[in-house]
């Protein structure tokens, strides 16, 4: 059990080291989403205390590719930028509550097998991949 809290916290690192949502977040400087981002953050911080299954991880993961895809195919504002962070920086930190109590009794995580921590990872890749190329084509629309 403890090779697979270790293999999950070594891919969230390796995961962070790729797409820093948190760094996104905090380096937005229109004063309306900073205002947004300090209230979401205390938000965020309060979600931690509701993940308590792979399912409510899960969610908040399916969660972010479905901010994802609804900007995908929409002439999209400067903002939908930062829900897509919003989004991706929540599932992160509902994984960093897995990654921290996988071996704790009173959660069902240490039933999170290598497979599928493996799944849930290449879903957030694929989705960070789709978010990018939804900011590049935003940009290049401006």
């Amino acid at each position: 059990m403890e090779d697979r809290q270790k293999y999950l916290q070594d891919k969230l690192k390796e995961f962070n080291r790729s797409y820093n949502a948190l760094g996104h977040l905090n380096s937005y400087s229109d004063k309306q989403i900073k205002r947004q981002w300090k209230e979401e953050s205390s938000r965020t911080q309060r979600q931690w205390q509701s993940i308590q299954s792979i399912s409510d991880v899960t969610r908040y993961v399916n969660g972010f590719t479905g901010t994802v895809a609804q900007y995908k195919n929409i002439r999209g504002l400067f903002s939908d930028a930062y829900e897509m962070d919003l989004a991706l920086y929540r599932a992160v930190n509902a994984i960093q509550k897995m990654a921290q109590c996988y071996d704790i009794d009173d959660f069902d995580f240490c039933n999170f097998s290598i497979d599928n921590i493996d799944k849930m990872f290449n879903t957030l890749y694929k989705g960070v991949e789709e978010m990018q190329k939804v900011n590049m084509h935003r940009a290049m629309q401006d």
